[in-house]
């Protein structure tokens, strides 16, 4: 901390130092954001193609399921005839 007894240069120093530091954290913070956005961009991209991908996978299970209970028919009504 700066008392009246710290000489002016010491604390325009000081000062330019903090001002110096902070800009550096505003970038790093700025830079950490971006990868951030990035990321969740690509999180999102990544969560759409899944649930396309489900979707797909959830009409291929029941056209299995409808034909599976066909063939269930089909095996019932043979069974009927022997």
């Amino acid at each position: 901390m700066a008392t009246e007894r710290t000489p002016p240069h010491l604390r325009i120093a000081r000062a330019e130092k903090a001002q110096k530091e902070w800009k550096m954290k505003a970038v790093k913070r700025r830079e950490e954001n971006q990868l951030l956005k990035q990321d969740l961009k690509y999180k999102n991209m990544k969560l759409e193609n899944s649930k396309a991908q489900n979707r797909e996978l959830k009409e291929q299970l029941s056209s299995a399921n409808i034909k599976i209970a066909e063939q269930e028919k089909l095996i019932q009504q043979l069974k009927k005839k022997s």
